[in-house]
């Protein structure tokens, strides 16, 4: 059912296998009965990531007549741009990213910040893609700009930015087998975030100091 694209019928399907499963496992802990939860469960991770890749697609679908109705109405919103933008980069598509994200930079030439965390994203597609020496001189550039803050932004949006690039920071300065470094820009990603309550970038920077220790074992 699932593998023919029917995933809307396959997921109550796999609730329901889960629910039973779990019923007799409060009466039966054998490992055989435990190995058949293991199975049902990552059957069910499947099915999420078939459903996410759906949605992903959709995303990208719509971001990309979004794109086409600003050219076609010479509107130039730059979320026009980011819709596609980080769309592809959400499914991995960095070449693709790069170039939507060079047209969005020159459209912040009024606001460093804003420019610096469109830098701050190219560091990222540019890491992805080994162009590390572009990656860190760009994500200076980026860090520098989102300090700045030209336009005066709230410091909300600053903290959401600024540790976004640390994080980025982070990724560049590891692969540049530079540990200690990458550690700090984690950790100071994870300062920022908890300043101004970024929950969901406290969540990012916390699970890069964890990758960043594991590595040093």
């Amino acid at each position: 059912m699932r593998e023919g694209g029917e995933l809307k019928k396959s997921r109550p399907l796999f609730e329901s296998i889960l629910k039973d499963v779990n019923i007799l496992l409060q009466k039966d802990s054998s490992k055989e009965l435990k190995n058949i939860y293991t199975t049902a469960m990552g059957q069910y991770v499947i099915q999420y990531r078939l459903e996410a890749g759906q949605f992903y697609k959709s995303a990208l679908d719509l971001g990309r007549e979004l794109y086409k109705y600003d050219k076609m109405n010479k509107i130039g919103n730059s979320l026009s741009i980011r819709a596609v933008s980080n769309t592809l980069i959400n499914i991995g598509s960095f070449e693709q990213a790069e170039a939507y994200l060079r047209e969005l930079i020159p459209l912040f030439e009024n606001n460093s910040a804003q420019k610096g965390d469109t830098k701050a994203h190219l560091a990222l597609c540019l890491l992805r893609q080994s162009k590390l020496g572009e990656a860190k001189k760009l994500m200076e550039e980026a860090i520098e700009g989102i300090n700045k803050n030209t336009a005066k932004k709230k410091k909300e949006f600053i903290a959401t930015w600024l540790s976004h690039a640390l994080i980025v920071k982070s990724l560049i300065l590891n692969a540049d087998n530079n540990r200690d470094g990458a550690m700090d820009s984690a950790k100071e990603s994870l300062r920022v975030s908890k300043r101004e309550k970024r929950v969901f970038r406290i969540a990012q920077a916390k699970e890069l100091i964890r990758f960043l220790k594991e590595e040093r074992i």
